[in-house]
């Protein structure tokens, strides 16, 4: 509720079409909420209790693009929490004093001039705020994998070029003018890159950037800005990214056999023992400073790591051409010979494989760590994706019904695809509901619980409790039914058909749970809570106790305590209504969501649907495949093109020898599978490897934390993997074979 026509408000939500509500009986919908109505300008909305509304606006926020979002004036709803907009500006004084009276402020004049360290809420003070060094590990990444890309390209130059720089080393030029000639073509490309581009670069910036980003973000920009600092600093950062990819050409043409080069031959080709005794070194010492900071959560110390294992797998690669160029002699013509164009020209073909290989290892290592953490995340859940829950909204001052109408489950099953409707109560107390949940015996009993000293632990308690096996797992928070989130459990009242879907039992468990249930016992999924056949339910802010006949049953995904209404009145304990609970066959939609709420009407109830919650981990992951879809591309063309290039007299013998023109087909498309699959595949095995890894140093940094978060799976995103490994080196294959001409050349030699 704001009123639009306020001049204090503009900016806040965007009238696009039509106006904005003059009158309580209009209102303005954003796109997404004419979709899910049906209505537009001009027609109505009824909402729950009958009132009907005028749509007089198409809105948007600028900062919630895809929100469902209906506009009303102020006073349109009533009993609504309030927002004020002020306009005098509040310092920081100020702001403490409405904390004072319970009022959360939010001053422009705080933000651009914030109080010190010192004067602020440590207790607020967030932790996840990208430091400085942070960014510049992240730029270096970057750096790393532009110099390789752009090495591959400069020496496909110096290959050709190869005669050239031998005239002038024969005329009296020293190495040094070679390698100057080589990193001068470096640093060219560099600056034509910052320069020739950058008009280019704004232009696609500003026309067509910023819709992809609006729509990726679902924001709009607050303001199209440029920086001439930071693009001077990115000028000098491409000219030295050149100049980087250009030492290693520079080296090698420096280095190179004059009489060789000139007579046309390719020379001897072999790695150096000591590069790779040195790459072997880095990674072994990425590895452990992976670990080590690791446990110690320090992420700048992983990026280094990432980063010096990355450097060590590059220097590696060269060895490992000439290891499988070795092998190659059992394999066809066409990749036998792409296996050993590439240990020809490793200057060329190892950095376009440490380039794919590095793409790779990163978007496979952020992928696998981040589909870990969604899994994690997940298994805090009681219950699955896409079960339903009808929670009833009780009335202010009016005691807690014990049931919910029967009307309810039967609307569930006729709008939802329903597998299992279950109706769950709460134990009451004093009138009304209260969370209860079970307490471990005596003897098993954490001694620094809440139920026990009835506070938070301190810090030295918290160090007790860490090297207390019976503290394993308490403070862990989990979530109930959509709405509730317990750090000790939950205690639930329903029929015994519903303990099968709750607990998740296996075929075997199920009747014995339910004849335990219909015979007054209490379940519970953890056996280390019963005791003698009893166990402890604990209700009330100072955890009362009452003691219960229980029967156990195996461990599912969140702990829960699960008794009769007949069982809940002999232990004298009243009941509540709390919701009805549905399992489904399949996720449902938006629109059965919708059908559901509108078939409840009057606004008593409230329909929640469990679904995933990791669409922006998805589309991190989509991102990160992209990146390293696009890098793999454009080495393996890189690879291939210098292979086309300095291969032609190959070709001619082939000819000669009567090779068939689809060879050169045949081959091209061997010569990209090498680049994109070498790096592919060991791209994938290190990032899987490494976000392994680093999964298992987390969870042992766990050890020393209170509470003692779940432990992280081992979680790999398969079908993100297959598309660098096997999708990606795919395309390289097909897009050579289609862009490579059949016909094979036909030179005079003398």
């Amino acid at each position: 509720m704001i009123d639009l026509n306020n001049p204090l408000t503009r900016g806040t939500v965007t009238v696009l079409e039509g106006r904005a509500a003059t009158s309580t009986a209009e209102v303005a919908l954003s796109r997404k909420a004419m979709d899910r109505t049906g209505a537009r300008l001009g027609g109505t909305i009824t909402t729950e209790d009958g009132r009907g509304f005028t749509v007089v606006g198409l809105v948007e926020e600028p900062g919630a693009l895809e929100s469902t979002t209906v506009v009303a004036l102020p006073g349109t709803f009533p009993n609504a929490d309030q927002t004020w907009l002020v306009t005098t500006p509040l310092d920081w004084a100020k702001v403490k004093e409405l904390n004072k009276l319970g009022i959360v402020a939010m001053s422009r004049a705080v933000l651009r001039d914030p109080p010190s360290a010192a004067d602020r809420y440590p207790q607020l003070e967030g932790t996840n705020e990208l430091r400085a060094e942070i960014l510049v590990l992240i730029a270096g990444l970057a750096v790393l994998e532009m110099a390789l890309l752009a090495g591959s390209a400069l020496a496909v130059g110096a290959r050709r070029r190869k005669r050239d720089l031998a005239l002038v080393a024969a005329v009296g030029g020293a190495p040094s003018h070679v390698r100057r000639i080589v990193l001068a073509d470096g640093v060219v490309l560099g600056a034509l890159s910052a320069l020739g581009r950058r008009s280019a670069r704004l232009t696609l910036a500003a026309v067509l950037s910023r819709p992809l980003i609006e729509s990726a973000i679902e924001e709009r920009y607050g303001a199209q800005r440029f920086y001439p600092t930071a693009l001077a600093a990115l000028a000098l950062l491409a000219v030295v990214t050149g100049l980087l990819a250009a030492l290693v050409p520079a080296w090698i043409s420096s280095r190179q056999d004059v009489v060789t080069a000139l007579a046309g031959r390719r020379g001897i080709t072999r790695s150096r023992r000591r590069w790779l005794v040195l790459g072997l070194t880095l990674v072994a010492t990425g590895v452990a400073i992976g670990a080590f900071t690791a446990i110690r959560m320090e992420i700048a110390g992983i990026l280094i790591a990432l980063i010096v294992t990355e450097v060590g797998l590059v220097l590696c690669t060269p060895a490992l051409l000439g290891l499988l160029a070795r092998a190659g002699r059992w394999l066809p013509v066409a990749l036998r010979i792409a296996l050993r164009d590439a240990s020809r020209n490793r200057t060329a073909a190892a950095p376009a494989i440490s380039a794919v290989m590095t793409a790779v290892i990163g978007a496979v290592a952020v992928s696998v760590m981040l589909t870990s953490q969604a899994e994690q995340e997940t298994r805090k859940l009681a219950g699955t994706m896409g079960d339903v829950t009808v929670h009833r909204l009780n009335d202010l001052g009016k005691a807690s019904p014990t049931s919910i109408p029967p009307s309810v489950a039967t609307a569930i099953r006729n709008t939802m695809p329903a597998a299992e409707v279950h109706e769950i109560k709460l134990l009451s107390c004093n009138g009304g509901s209260c969370f209860a949940h079970v307490r471990p015996p005596a003897d098993r009993e954490c001694p620094y619980s809440r139920d026990v000293i009835n506070r938070e632990p301190t810090k030295a308690e918290q160090q007790a409790a860490l090297q207390d096996r019976r503290c394993d797992g308490v403070g862990r928070s989990h979530s109930y039914f959509g709405t509730i989130s317990s750090p000790n459990g939950f205690l639930v009242v329903a029929t015994p058909d519903a303990a099968t879907t709750l607990f998740d039992l296996p075929h075997q468990d199920i009747a014995p749970t339910q004849a335990a249930l219909r015979e007054g016992k209490v379940v519970v999924n953890d056996p280390n809570k019963v005791s003698n056949g009893q166990l402890l339910i604990a209700t009330g802010a100072q955890a009362t106790t009452t003691p219960a006949p229980a029967h156990a049953v195996p461990p599912s995904s969140a702990p829960l305590a699960m008794m009769t209404e007949e069982t809940a009145r002999t232990l004298g304990f009243g009941v509540a209504a709390f919701t009805v609970f549905a399992t489904t066959t399949r996720m449902p939609t938006q629109a059965e969501q919708d059908a559901l709420t509108a078939a409840l009407g009057g606004g008593q109830y409230e329909v929640n649907v469990a679904r995933p919650t990791e669409s922006e981990v998805q589309r991190s992951l989509s991102i990160l495949s992209l990146v390293a879809g696009v890098i793999t591309l454009a080495a393996a063309a890189l690879a291939t093109g210098l292979a086309a290039a300095d291969g032609r007299r190959d070709l001619t013998t082939l000819a000669a020898v009567g090779a068939t023109p689809g060879l050169r087909k045949l081959l091209s498309l061997s010569q990209a599978g090498v680049i994109a699959g070498i790096g592919g595949l060991l791209g994938t095995a290190a990032g899987i490897g490494s976000a392994l890894a680093l999964l298992a140093a987390l969870n042992v940094g766990y050890a020393d934390r209170w509470p003692q978060p779940a432990l992280n799976p081992f979680t790999v995103p398969w079908q993100n993997i297959l598309i660098p490994l096997l999708v990606i080196p795919g395309v390289a294959m097909l897009g050579a074979a289609l862009f490579t001409r059949s016909r094979l050349p036909i030179e005079r030699r003398e």
